[in-house]
């Protein structure tokens, strides 16, 4: 006798449609995105993430946009990866930095951080008006195995942060937010950079970026990292 066991329904994927909301990045435009709860569901996370898709907390998205495909997004295929001219003047401008890898737990210094990053860089922005549950729940919530990338300074003062997926075969970079007034050195770059280093000394494939468009200059950064590659009409193309 064939054993038919029956199959809880949070076991499959289910894709949701998200309503038409003003683009955050190009005036006039507005912005949908098809999105799935991974909870019960991690085992989708590499091949959501290889078909563009992006996490925030439990959620997988990708943009679906009307007449629109600006963001795309972009990977540095890690074993390939070189550090350029520029990129080793950044490495030695922080060269005095301490970084270290930690559980994904939130506490107030980086709160107080990432607010004064928002206040700096991103003010009126979907994500300045924050409370710090929320910020908890942005750090904390992951149905995979997630770290913080903590720079600190010589005296120990918290300068940086990134939120690193680490998968099986990819990391991939979820949020960074950093000291604004070391942004004219590249503290930025520096960071993506020591992400970018540890893929490749432990062999991992990728580091996943998020989303790049062309038309907009705070997402130029990532260009600079290569060899990189762009998700364009369901495939990934070199950049």
């Amino acid at each position: 006798m064939i054993d038919i066991k029956p199959k809880n329904v949070l076991e499959q994927p289910i894709y949701m449609l998200t309503k038409a909301t003003a683009c955050p990045y190009l005036a006039g435009k507005v912005e949908k995105r098809i999105a799935t709860d991974i909870t019960y569901n991690k085992s989708i996370y590499e091949e959501l993430s290889t078909n563009g898709f992006r996490r925030v907390e439990n959620w997988m998205y990708r943009p679906v946009c009307d007449n629109c495909s600006a963001c795309k997004s972009y990977r540095v295929h890690l074993k390939n990866f070189k550090l350029t001219k520029s990129l080793k003047r950044v490495l030695k401008n922080f060269e005095n930095l301490s970084f270290k890898l930690i559980k994904n737990k939130s506490t107030k210094e980086h709160f107080e951080l990432f607010k004064k990053y928002q206040l700096e860089r991103h003010s009126g922005g979907s994500m300045s008006d924050m409370d710090e549950d929320e910020f908890t729940s942005m750090i904390e919530t992951s149905p995979i195995p997630t770290s913080l990338l903590e720079f600190r300074d010589k005296n120990n003062n918290l300068v940086g942060v990134v939120i690193l997926d680490i998968d099986k075969k990819n990391l991939s970079a979820v949020y960074s937010f950093f000291d604004p007034k070391l942004n004219k050195f590249g503290l930025g770059n520096f960071m993506i950079v020591q992400c970018l280093l540890y893929g490749k000394n432990n062999q991992y494939d990728y580091l996943y970026l998020g989303y790049y468009i062309e038309e907009i200059s705070s997402m130029s950064y990532k260009s600079r990292f290569k060899p990189g590659q762009i998700f364009n009409n369901n495939e990934w193309q070199n950049f």
